[in-house]
């Protein structure tokens, strides 16, 4: 018994030995989870790290006269590290009350007393990476960093600055479309889709290590690999041209009540494109750049397509412009199918070229066209590819769909009448101006192309020279008949383009009305109105294509609806000119009106005060802008605009162009919203000029 004692007693013994040690270790493991768990956890934080990207800076888009189409612009995210040894109990209870008034000020997503704990608990807590704010701009940022606490400098006030930069179109929505985007939440487009690789830079590596809450910070070591900043790209849009040709085209879809519309506006010689306007109603009514019509939108082209027709009859010599035909009233049967003129033009029997064209006869151009290419209509359809209308214009957006024509194989009886007239194809609006373009070009067709060079620091890295094709669409003399008959479309008293006429200078060009039609679901009951043509004819500077589709009201002819604004496009572009061209209003009262009180470089101004009161006042040579007031016709007054070189200068009333050449050579960074002239400015004149600070504008 004695020894069954002895080892009961020993196995006791051993028991509460095994469970002594396991309640320790119980009691452990609660004390690490309990009261250690936030020490063990940063201390297992810190021992994560990782390699991260650092962005490259994206390159600029400019236009040719190198206007900023597209930056990046800075913003930031604020952070503040709250265990930093240098900043000390006393300096955060010092601090902390007015820092919580400022962000409840500023930032206005809470109240100063929510503020004041958040700022105790990240003290509290030893937080290193806690979130101030995100997206501050620039001038945000100079304001926090005179606030208590964070004016304290960099350790001891504990404020972390992350840039964090932004894409940004300083025009607005002015070419948007063609300008585009790069997102990670959207399809990619336009010029930042196609040239992203030229943009987007290469990214730098940096080493972070990982800490509380999960938030990486950099670790400040040697071997960080910088990013290499992206190139800029120079454009061929013209943003005077751009601005002309949108502002026209929107005033006419909202009078119409249209629910799309585009013009481009192409140089005849180089084919670069000027403007390229694109605007679709919303559900809202109102008109913005939602898709890119001139590239993507590929219709049945009306009679716009009758100068393809026309033209291959001319090279081909089947007809000149002294021949004629018998339209017999406007009526014609192609194999018991009757083809009209839609109800005029029957007081007409026989036609010429000329004439036939400008009241856009049907008939005339189908039976001609029947005639000289029903037993051969494979010499047609070669003619349509060596105009280049078989085959994409490459311009360098994405999204360009392959002009629609069928083989020759495929074509009904009926093919040639319809396809005379504009029906069985389809073109998108720059496919059709391209044709045009070579028709003002005497028969050479330029490749249209909307970016000129790739620069970097103003130096160019790679630049596009104007591409033609090798050898000629047409002959000269065919595309000078061409341009004969185009010219009558608008110069013909019966004309369907005789609305447009000016004595000023000559627009060659052609109207055109299709049913608009939507892949295989047939025709809807909307019209496409289209004018394409060329300005001045006698000397073409620019070919243009204006189309709007989906008018509301009795008339939707394109002579109606897209032909006047081709010539407001036109008039504007003309008057503008003022280098190339005669002035066409110098006889007139109206023009030695003095302008307003405006503002303006010095040269400009001094012109502008010549031209109306033919005087020339003192102006100190230091002077770069100057106010101007006219008191009457022999009196002005000129005032320097203040432009002390260390002080933000005032631009209120100045244009955009004058006012952004004064404060980017100031190194301020410019912003602007609206149209017109400077009504007000972010920065006040007078301040102290920061370089690259940012400054707002807001036009009307």
């Amino acid at each position: 018994m004695n020894i069954k004692t002895n080892i009961l007693l020993r196995v006791y013994f051993i028991g509460l030995i095994c469970a002594v040690f396991g309640i320790a270790i119980i009691f452990k493991v609660y004390s690490i989870q309990s009261y250690k768990g936030h020490y063990w956890k940063n201390l297992a934080d810190s021992l994560s790290t990782k390699i991260f990207d650092i962005e490259a800076e994206r390159g600029n888009i400019y236009s040719a006269d190198d206007k900023l189409l597209a930056t990046t612009i800075p913003y930031f995210e604020l952070r503040c590290d709250f265990a930093s040894t240098a900043m000390t109990d006393e300096i955060f209870d010092k601090n902390v009350d007015s820092l919580a008034y400022y962000m409840a000020k500023y930032f206005g997503k809470k109240t100063e007393s929510q503020y004041r704990n958040e700022l105790y608990t990240a003290r509290k807590l030893g937080k290193r990476w806690h979130l101030i704010y995100r997206n501050a701009d620039y001038m945000l940022l100079n304001k926090v960093k005179t606030w208590p606490l964070f004016r304290e400098g960099k350790y001891k006030g504990g404020l972390i600055v992350i840039e964090d930069p932004k894409r940004k179109m300083p025009f607005g929505m002015l070419a948007h479309r063609t300008i585009g985007y790069v997102r990670d939440n959207a399809q990619d487009i336009g010029l930042e889709s196609t040239y992203n690789q030229y943009l987007a830079g290469t990214n730098g590596k940096i080493l972070k290590q990982r800490i509380a809450g999960g938030e990486w910070i950099p670790i400040k070591k040697t071997g960080q690999i910088e990013p290499k900043n992206g190139y800029d790209i120079v454009t061929t849009l013209d943003i005077q041209l751009q601005d002309i040709a949108e502002n026209t085209l929107a005033d006419a879809l909202k009078s119409t009540n249209a629910d799309l519309g585009c013009a481009v506006i192409m140089e005849v010689k180089t084919g670069a494109i000027k403007a390229m306007a694109n605007l679709g109603k919303t559900t809202e009514g109102n008109y913005t750049e939602k898709y890119n019509y001139a590239v993507g939108l590929s219709n049945e082209p009306g009679s716009v397509f009758k100068t393809a027709a026309y033209l291959a009859l001319f090279d081909d010599g089947k007809i000149d412009l002294e021949d004629s035909i018998n339209t017999n009233y406007a009526r014609a049967v192609f194999n018991n199918n009757v083809l009209t003129d839609d109800g005029h033009n029957t007081q007409y029997t026989f036609l010429k070229p000329a004439k036939a064209l400008a009241i856009s006869s049907n008939v005339a151009i189908a039976k001609w066209l029947h005639y000289n290419y029903k037993d051969n209509k494979k010499k047609f359809y070669t003619k349509l590819s060596q105009f280049g209308l078989t085959d994409k214009t490459h311009i360098e957006i994405e999204g360009e769909p392959q002009p629609f024509i069928r083989n020759p194989e495929e074509w009904s009886f009926m093919s040639l009448p319809w396809m005379a007239h504009g029906y069985e194809v389809k073109f998108t609006p720059l496919q059709i101006l391209t044709f045009y373009n070579a028709i003002a070009n005497k028969g050479t067709r330029m490749q249209p192309y909307l970016v000129q060079s790739i620069t970097e620091n103003n130096k160019t890295i790679e630049s596009f020279s104007p591409k033609s094709n090798k050898t000629k669409i047409c002959s000269e003399k065919a595309a000078n008949y061409a341009t004969q008959i185009l010219l009558a479309v608008v110069e013909d008293s019966k004309g369907t383009g005789r609305k447009i006429r000016t004595p000023f200078y000559r627009i060659a060009g052609k109207t055109g009305t299709a049913k608009m039609s939507f892949d295989n679901k047939g025709y809807t009951n909307k019209n496409l109105s289209t004018f394409v043509g060329f300005f001045p004819a006698d000397n073409p500077l620019y070919s243009c294509i204006v189309t709007i589709a989906g008018v509301e009201g009795e008339h939707t002819s394109g002579g109606a609806i897209a032909a006047p604004v081709f010539k407001t496009i036109a008039d504007k572009i003309i008057t503008s000119n003022i280098k190339n061209n005669k002035a066409i209003n110098k006889d007139t009262l109206y023009a030695y009106v003095n302008p307003p009180i405006f503002s303006a470089n010095k040269f400009d101004a001094l012109q502008i005060i010549g031209f109306f009161n033919n005087t020339s006042p003192q102006v100190n040579n230091n002077w770069n802008f100057i106010d101007v007031k006219f008191n009457n016709k022999n009196s002005t007054n000129v005032i320097a605009v203040q432009d002390e070189d260390k002080k933000v200068p005032n631009v209120k009333g100045m244009l955009i162009d004058d006012a952004l050449s004064l404060l980017e050579n100031k190194g301020l960074r410019v912003v602007f919203t609206g149209k017109g002239k400077v009504f007000n400015q972010s920065l006040s004149a007078g301040l102290p000029i920061i370089k690259n600070n940012l400054i707002l504008l807001e036009l009307k």
